[in-house]
């Protein structure tokens, strides 16, 4: 079943030929990424699917009564007018269309399900009801508000959050509402690591199909299961992550190069072998019609090769000179900051040179703040802080607010300005500026093309301490791996804030942790960092995993209320849905209940094969694949007892309802 399709679609805008005859069809259950270049069109694949934006040629298709969630990045709510909008007022205002569809069940019940015709029309609504998560929508609001920031400021006004919470309370709407179709656009800015994690299995579980645009090829990789990309008009689609689509992609570039050679190659034999032919055959006829057949042979032999091979859309390679510095890059004591809360006290932190230090953290635990702090942008509020800068260290600080720039000025004359005119059209060319490109005004670059000009200054600055705040936002993949190779080539020291998992795993070599007015320091890589931090609450964890799951998946042993505990929350449920319903969801319980104890099973067999295992083999993996069957066995026991509470209060609740 095809729930939407772009059939040989045009889009123009103004002169710009964004799409030309591109086709993509969505299916139920598809996660599909969306990748390509900044501007490749992505955004209006979106909008075209969502009915936002009409084709200029060929056709558009969306399913009838399925439903199309569009996330916005300018998020708006109730119109323009958001002023004395709380976001409780939101979140409810997200279940506008499923509140109305249970008053429509509850008015076809009172008629009187005896009806066949009203029985028709209740089954077909109760089935829309049900596949969007009717019946979880509090559990799965309290879900979304906990893991995206909102928990504890549903009284909080809409027109008082910033930007960024503003766009992830837009998320939060559109995930609570659960349509059948999420068309995410860059849903992971404004998402820290946790949230970014907790999104990616959030959709995972959805129940609907969902297209993603997203930057953050970890979360692609791990959210998606198609690949469509977006290149010069076109759309190729392919099976598999992004990441897969790449490697069988560049696999597949390099087999038609070798059949490019090889063709050319038996062509070449076929043309010699036609006019040896012509030229022996003088006046013989039955030559002449050998070399003729030859000649038709070598048209039919070109009518099947493979075209010319498109060349690849323009790249980059640059590097970030360093001179050198000494051994201590950097001292900072004592350094405090409070706002209406400690962010962080008495911190001691010691660099030394060659160091990449990545700053993480929750959104709003103060990571920028120290980054200012270390930079003299921001006293310390303790005054007996000193931060000291070792010899010959020169720092340079990613600015993607362009300081020092003229808004109003022309790309190419602050170029000049600060190279000279021929290097100054050869560094734009490098960045992916084309020509016309660089007589736009400052004020007027998009937010790609104002990262790509912060790292250009960057490359200028020969520092040899970057100081980089969430460099890879705006940036498209073959950007950021750009930025990747020039920084792992970078012999000086680097402190980075970012929120690209892909991107701290290459860069890493020691983590300093800001959360709940304390700044910890991990002497070691990201996975060492992230193998530390899982195994402080497992068991915490899987709790809330199970919880955000069965939300999700429009368990309807969900409570209605917003609770979603397993014990008497569930049965005040189970007393509220009937017989059938009960049934249904008692078969659902003790199959996940039978699934989890067949996977509790096979993990304890594992953990007795670990036990058994020769020492010296634990001692060369450290231990590291007994910890984390540990944690999985405690896991799966915490999900195995919450489904058989669950199984009990619904089994009870049943038998309550039948008498039996």
């Amino acid at each position: 079943m095809i729930l939407a399709s772009l059939q040989q679609v045009d889009r123009h805008h103004g002169e710009q030929t964004v799409l030309a005859g591109a086709s993509l069809e969505l299916r139920p259950g598809e996660r599909l990424a969306l990748v390509g270049r900044n501007g490749a069109g992505k955004t209006t694949i979106l909008r075209l699917l969502a009915g936002r934006e009409a084709p200029d040629g060929g056709e558009t298709y969306r399913r009838p009564g399925i439903t199309f969630g569009l996330l916005d990045q300018d998020a708006r709510f109730a119109g323009d007018d958001a002023a004395g909008l709380s976001v409780a007022a939101v979140a409810d205002g997200a279940f506008r269309d499923l509140d109305a569809m249970e008053r429509e069940l509850t008015r076809l019940e009172g008629a009187g399900l005896d009806d066949p015709g009203v029985y028709a029309q209740w089954d077909e609504l109760h089935e829309r009801f049900e596949r969007r998560g009717g019946y979880a929508r509090r559990a799965r609001r309290d879900a979304v508000l906990h893991a995206l920031g909102f928990a504890g400021r549903e009284g909080d006004l809409v027109e008082r959050l910033s930007g960024g919470e503003r766009t992830r309370l837009g998320l939060a709407r559109l995930l609570m509402a659960q349509p059948d179709v999420l068309l995410l656009d860059e849903p992971t800015n404004h998402l820290d690591l946790e949230m970014r994690a907790w999104l990616e299995g959030f959709v995972g579980r959805y129940p609907g199909a969902a297209v993603m645009v997203s930057h953050d090829r970890a979360f692609l990789d791990g959210a998606c299961d198609r690949t469509a990309e977006v290149d010069r008009g076109e759309v190729r689609v392919a099976r598999g992550n992004p990441s897969a689509y790449r490697a069988a992609r560049a696999e597949q570039v390099r087999i038609e190069a070798r059949t490019r050679a090889n063709e050319a190659r038996e062509r070449e034999r076929l043309a010699d072998a036609a006019t040896r032919m012509k030229r022996w055959a003088g006046q013989n006829e039955k030559l002449h019609r050998r070399a003729r057949a030859m000649e038709r042979r070598l048209e039919r032999y070109e009518a099947g090769m493979l075209g010319e091979e498109r060349p690849d859309a323009a790249t980059t390679r640059f590097r970030f000179p360093c001179p050198p510095s000494a051994d201590l890059a950097l001292h900072a004591r004592h350094l405090t900051a409070r706002y209406d809360r400690t962010l962080f006290e008495g911190v001691e932190l010691v660099v030394r040179r060659g160091e990449r230090v990545v700053i993480t953290g929750p959104n709003g635990a103060g990571k920028t703040t120290l980054l200012r702090t270390l930079l003299g942008e921001r006293p310390s509020d303790d005054p007996r802080a000193s931060v000291r800068w070792g010899t010959r260290v020169r720092v340079a600080y990613y600015d993607q607010d362009l300081g020092g720039l003229d808004p109003d000025a022309r790309l190419i004359e602050e170029l000049v300005r600060l190279v000279g005119d021929t290097e100054a059209h050869d560094l734009l060319g490098r960045f992916l500026f084309p020509y016309e490109a660089q007589f736009k005004r400052v004020a007027d670059l998009s937010g790609g093309e104002r990262a790509r000009l912060a790292l250009l200054k960057l490359t200028l600055a020969e520092a040899n301490v970057l100081v980089l705040d969430e460099p890879t936002n705006h940036l498209d993949v073959e950007m950021i791996e750009a930025l990747e190779a020039a920084l792992v080539a970078y012999e000086g020291t680097l402190l980075l804030v970012s929120h690209d998992r892909r991107f701290l795993e290459t860069m890493a070599t020691r983590v300093w942790e800001v959360d709940r007015g304390r700044v910890s320091d991990f002497e070691g890589d990201w996975a060492f960092y992230r193998r530390k931090r899982a195994a402080r609450a497992p068991v915490a964890d899987a709790r809330a995993h199970a919880a955000e799951r069965d939300a999700v998946a429009g368990d309807p042993r969900a409570d209605e209320t917003g609770s979603n505990d397993r014990g008497a929350g569930a049965a005040e449920v189970a007393d509220e849905r009937s017989p059938w319903r009960l049934r249904r969801d008692l078969e659902r319980c003790e199959a996940e209940v039978a699934r989890l104890e067949t996977e509790l099973a096979a993990v304890q067999a594992e953990l007795e094969r670990a036990a058994a295992a020769p020492s010296d083999e634990g001692q060369r993996d450290g231990g590291a694949r007994w910890a984390e069957l540990g944690q999985r066995h405690d896991a799966l026991e915490c999900e195995l007892l919450a489904a058989m509470a669950s199984w009990e209060a619904t089994a009870s609740a049943l038998a309550a309802k039948t008498g039996g």
